[in-house]
């Protein structure tokens, strides 16, 4: 009689499936791209955050190298980890053999940090249990080039199905880079000492508020892009909240004071402004989308979005006109006198193209209804960053400086936030 003993094979495999392993990856692809922004902004705002974090390390000379050579050039230092850790994301989301190196650099990154002393070893040690099995199982995987995008008239940020849009790796990563510089520029604004100088004390109050909104809005992107598929809804809500960042920020390069997170504010210029004419291209003109909007929800955004255009182009006139005619000069003014920005985006670009969406409502072009849902968004996203401010003013007894459309502002944020609800239910897909 003799016995075979076989090893288990649950004890041979991987801990984690592939298919799980991937998921994983992304996760943590995403979460590095993240822990860059805020690193990014911890350091514009106070690189010597960082000073104590070496106290802990069991090796003196560890300690000693992070006082001596890494705190004296913190900013550098600290904006090449910051890099790293932006590239170490994209890779892990590139997949293929690119994934590879991704997996290595983070358990290697893990790995390092635990000799900044046992305290760390509670995050590093979870981290490893996690990342280990997961890259055992993925590597597999990854040893061909990641699947191509299929060929076809679609433009490569996104690839059009039937009842909704796949989500490509050009959508997914310019997401990702957009939502992390929009964090690391929220965060220089949230907690540097000055990061607004020369501006009006309720201002600032307002730029931080919008800057907290703003931190909200890139949560949303990540969300909205969270699934392979993106429905209509999500979609046209995904290019509405474009809309409010390049707004926003174009601002904010334009009408603040030049400080540190300068480039920063570019990049989420470019990356809204491009993916915003993209996503507009196509709902306009390639590939429609349908809306079940009934007749009078139609025709009365139409009349809103025109009256809206045509009111707020009379306020800033109102304060424009007088001035250029010799009279007193505009409140509000940019900063050492030039153009307040909100006028010459609202003028030259916001409202004329607020009033062309009515129009189309009006005259039942198909491009009308998928434009109004972004511009509705774009004016929820606006007007509730705008009012964050004197709501944060009000609670903490400052002084609230209330600009001539703050009436006008509140109704049309109530009634757009109700419009836009009728509207993203219009293009939600029927269920199969």
């Amino acid at each position: 009689m003799s016995t075979t003993i076989e090893r288990s094979p649950s004890l041979r495999g991987p801990v984690c499936s592939a298919p799980r392993a991937a998921v994983v990856r992304r996760l943590v692809g995403g979460f590095f791209l993240v822990m860059a922004g805020i690193n990014a902004g911890i350091v514009a705002a106070d690189p010597q955050t960082y000073r104590p974090f070496a106290d802990g390390a069991y090796w003196s000379f560890v300690t000693t190298t992070w006082h001596d050579l890494v705190m004296p050039h913190a900013r550098v230092w600290f904006l090449l980890l910051a890099g790293g850790e932006l590239v170490l994301g994209l890779l892990l989301l590139r997949g293929g053999r690119a994934a590879r190196a991704g997996w290595v650099g983070v358990i290697a990154f893990h790995v390092l940090l635990m000799a900044f002393g046992f305290g760390i070893w509670t995050w590093s040690l979870p981290a490893l249990a996690l990342l280990l099995p997961a890259a055992r199982a993925d590597w597999t995987t990854l040893a061909g080039a990641p699947a191509a995008v299929p060929d076809g008239p679609a433009p490569p940020e996104v690839v059009l199905v039937a009842g909704g849009l796949r989500r490509t790796p050009v959508l997914l990563g310019s997401t990702l880079a957009l939502a992390t510089a929009v964090v690391a520029a929220s965060a220089y604004g949230l907690l540097a000492e000055t990061p607004y100088r020369s501006l009006p004390e309720a201002t600032v109050l307002g730029a931080r508020a919008q800057d907290a909104c703003s931190l909200v809005v890139a949560v949303l992107l990540l969300w909205l892009v969270r699934r392979p598929m993106l429905s209509p809804a999500a979609d046209l809500a995904r290019l509405g909240l474009l809309g409010y960042l390049a707004y926003s920020y174009l601002i904010y390069v334009t009408g603040v004071p030049m400080n540190r997170a300068f480039l920063v504010y570019v990049v989420i210029v470019a990356l809204s402004v491009a993916g915003l004419a993209a996503g507009l291209a196509r709902v306009a003109v390639q590939a429609v989308p349908t809306s079940a909007a009934s007749r009078g929800l139609v025709r009365g955004t139409g009349w809103m979005l025109v009256t809206t255009g045509v009111l707020f182009a009379g306020l800033w006139l109102s304060t424009l006109l007088p001035f250029a005619l010799g009279g007193a000069r505009p409140d509000p003014e940019g900063v050492g006198g030039t153009p307040y920005p909100v006028f010459w985006l609202d003028l030259a670009i916001v409202l004329p193209a607020i009033v062309a969406v009515g129009v189309l409502l009006l005259r039942d072009r198909p491009a009308g209804p998928p434009l109004a849902v972004v511009a509705l968004i774009k004016v929820v996203t606006l007007f509730t960053a705008l009012w964050a401010g004197p709501v944060v003013a009000l609670v903490t007894s400052t002084e609230v400086h209330l600009g001539p459309d703050a009436g006008p502002s509140i109704v049309l944020l109530a009634v757009s936030g109700w419009l836009a609800s009728r509207w993203l239910s219009s293009f939600t897909p029927p269920p199969h």
